[in-house]
């Protein structure tokens, strides 16, 4: 986190939350589940955390977040994403961008997933590729690879696992500049309208982490969110409201100190 020597003072509060490339949801929707989805069945924004999950697009979906951590326009956040089902693959390309023009970090994402056993295991990969430049300190960037798979246990119950940038990506010279975890996870289905998710995260350099969240369908085209993560302590909430061919995502998620961050989304789901 040595970018943190040429940015705003007040960034150095942040410094114990986050590093390089270390975001606290790649879309509202996952920000709204505290980013607990890993075993997800329906997510299809789930290229940024589990490539597995590439096997929920059943069609085209393209989607756009955006958010200010803790209202700070320094740290605008914004992502886009498409996914598509190929044959029996599902694929994905996402984008993500994060700072200003002090500093800023850029994120290309391209992955594909696949399901074997009459679509009880599904896997992927994705591939990264790093950029960072700060005004007047030049420029540096990366490649990694990700790897996730998800298993169906039963129909209430899916569980997971991902390891990120398997081969420990060094930015400038430093391993721990870009995140390496393993996670762990599942989801559980008790009945039709409501799904629980929980996620256990070690990055290498940081301690354990849990994420809960719980999903609930209202009626047809209202979804419901709430999650919650121990080492942050952040918990949110939110909504997905789907009308016609298109979603709405909203999410909340309050740091005790830092304040709230807001999330927005829109999603195009013609198939759905």
């Amino acid at each position: 986190m040595r970018r943190l020597a040429v940015i705003p003072i007040f960034l150095l509060l942040l410094a114990p939350l986050y590093g390089a490339f270390d975001y606290p949801a790649g879309s509202a929707g996952n920000a709204a589940l505290g980013s607990s989805n890993l075993a997800s069945t329906t997510a299809a924004d789930g290229l940024f955390l589990n490539p597995a999950l590439l096997i929920n697009s059943r069609a085209f979906y393209a989607a756009l977040n955006y958010s200010q951590l803790y209202n700070l326009k320094e740290l605008q956040y914004a992502s886009g994403m498409i996914a598509l089902p190929y044959k029996s693959f599902g694929l994905g390309l996402g984008v993500e961008d994060f700072g200003a023009s002090l500093y800023r970090e850029n994120k290309l994402t391209i992955g594909a997933a696949k399901s074997f056993y009459n679509n009880a295991v599904a896997i992927g990969f994705s591939a990264h590729f790093y950029h960072i430049s700060i005004e007047g300190y030049g420029s540096g960037s990366a490649f990694g690879i990700s790897f996730g798979l998800r298993y169906r246990v039963s129909d209430a119950l899916h569980l997971a696992g991902a390891i990120e940038n398997i081969n420990q990506p060094e930015l400038n010279g430093y391993a721990e500049e870009i995140p390496q975890r393993i996670q762990a996870g599942l989801q559980f289905q008790p009945v039709e309208a409501l799904r629980a998710h929980l996620k256990v995260q070690k990055d290498s350099w940081y301690s354990p982490e849990v994420f809960f969240g719980i999903e609930y369908r209202v009626f047809g085209n209202l979804q419901l969110f709430s999650g919650y993560s121990t080492l942050a302590t952040l918990p949110s909430f939110g909504f997905s409201l789907g009308i016609f061919n298109m979603e709405v995502n909203y999410a909340l998620q309050y740091h005790f100190d830092l304040g709230p961050t807001h999330f927005a989304g829109i999603a195009f789901r013609p198939g759905k």
